[in-house]
């Protein structure tokens, strides 16, 4: 496109001075498209070098994440420290589920699956990648583990 483009500029300078007899126009054109040349330039580096770094994945996108969990308040479920990051095609997202500590290992684990599940198809354009960790909500040490470094 920048081909075209820079083609189209220099034909646009001939044009110009041809027309008018301005030679100054000639030059004013070719910083012009000296000027897009550079900004086609930063945006292929820009989306290049966001492709090979990662980053958390839009707010519009963990806010859909933290509405579905909500859902699951009513049967006292909460969660914490949740954490995405983007790779390339690739979403990761890590949290913390808290459930009522007398529900037996069955139970905590069909609703890490369930949730799992429901953020995979809430990003069903990528390959998604989640991970839970079931915790009692009763138990005050379940917070202490909100930092990365525990």
């Amino acid at each position: 496109m920048t081909d075209v483009l820079t083609s189209a500029g220099v034909l646009l300078g001939i044009a110009l001075v041809k027309l008018s007899g301005w030679t100054i126009l000639d030059p004013i054109v070719a910083i012009g498209v000296a000027l897009n040349i550079i900004w086609t330039g930063y945006q292929i580096i820009r989306r290049s070098a966001m492709g090979l770094l990662d980053t958390a994945i839009p707010e519009d996108q963990r806010e859909q994440i933290k509405q579905l969990l909500e859902q699951y308040r009513s049967e006292n479920v909460t969660y914490h420290s949740l954490m995405t990051r983007q790779s390339g095609q690739r979403i990761f997202i890590s949290l913390h589920l808290l459930a009522p500590g007398n529900w037996n290992i069955q139970q905590g684990h069909d609703l890490a699956e369930e949730v799992e599940e429901r953020i995979r198809t809430l990003f069903q354009d990528h390959q998604t990648t989640v991970f839970t960790h079931l915790e009692p909500v009763e138990d005050p040490s379940s917070m202490y583990d909100i930092n990365l470094d525990r």
